[in-house]
């Protein structure tokens, strides 16, 4: 196994840790979650940059900008679908990363994507179609934004793998919070829930395995090629139903069931391809 693998294989245990955490606290507005989870992070990296001793700006900042731009939304759309979706289905679609990678690949570098590849796109593609076709009681705007929040981690991962050549791993992180806190300080202001002493919990823990996730997620794509460690997403599917069933009881039916079947046959097979 490589070293890129197993950063990846922490990032994402740590990013469904988190998952479960933003799941726990319902009452806790989305913007205010993403804004603390934000001033943690923004702490975290800054003092990383320092034990760096690299420059907090960076050098390509028109991506770092971007790269800050794609995680917000990322993970604006991710935290709405998990609150709106069963916990296993927000990450099995949120989990279409790759495919969206290949688009990306696709659209921006030329790359040929083999005929197959795109097969297996319209399979876990079509499963998501099913989720909402067969099961009237998904949230429609759950699924769709689960679909952009796995387009805008596909983005981000693009933009990282650019970066990992001109800027340290600590400035890459910087610009997620930096961007992020001055979007969502004014909605968290007015949308301003005090947390008890639980949720105050899960927040600090959203935090620090978000932070961690993203370290090693960083740090997975400055030592990995993109296409040699997608395959590791799975694992974070599976920790979302075991979670969704323990802690929440979430035991989809089976017309959802069909449709996830589909998303995760597609991705299984994209990676024999």
């Amino acid at each position: 196994m490589t070293l890129g693998i197993r950063y990846m294989l922490l990032s994402i245990v740590s990013f469904s840790l988190m998952h479960l955490c933003v799941k726990a606290i319902p009452n806790i507005p989305v913007t205010q979650t993403i804004l603390l989870r934000s001033v943690f992070s923004i702490v975290f990296c800054y003092i990383a940059i320092k034990q760096a001793k690299v420059s907090v700006w960076g050098n390509n900042k028109t991506f770092l900008i971007l790269r800050g731009l794609v995680g917000m939304l990322s993970l604006i759309c991710f935290f709405y679908s998990i609150q709106l979706l069963p916990l296993g289905t927000a990450v099995t679609i949120g989990n279409l990363v790759p495919f969206f990678t290949l688009f990306l690949a696709f659209l921006f570098l030329k790359e040929k994507i083999p005929s197959l590849k795109w097969l297996f796109f319209g399979i876990s593609f079509c499963g998501v179609l099913l989720i909402k076709g067969l099961d009237k009681e998904v949230n429609t705007t759950g699924i769709v934004l689960g679909l952009l929040a796995a387009f805008f981690t596909a983005t981000a991962h693009f933009v990282v793998r650019k970066l990992r050549d001109t800027d340290d791993t600590s400035v890459i992180m910087f610009y997620f919070p930096f961007i992020t806190i001055p979007f969502m300080l004014p909605f968290a202001f007015m949308q301003w829930k005090t947390p008890d002493s639980r949720e105050w919990l899960f927040l600090i823990l959203i935090g620090i395995t978000t932070h961690v996730g993203q370290l090693f997620l960083t740090k997975a794509y400055k030592h990995e090629e993109v296409k040699n460690i997608s395959y590791v997403y799975y694992l974070g599917i599976v920790l979302s139903f075991v979670y969704g069933i323990t802690f929440f009881g979430e035991f989809i039916g089976w017309k959802s069931s069909v449709g996830v079947g589909l998303v995760i046959l597609g991705m299984v097979l994209n990676m024999f391809v």
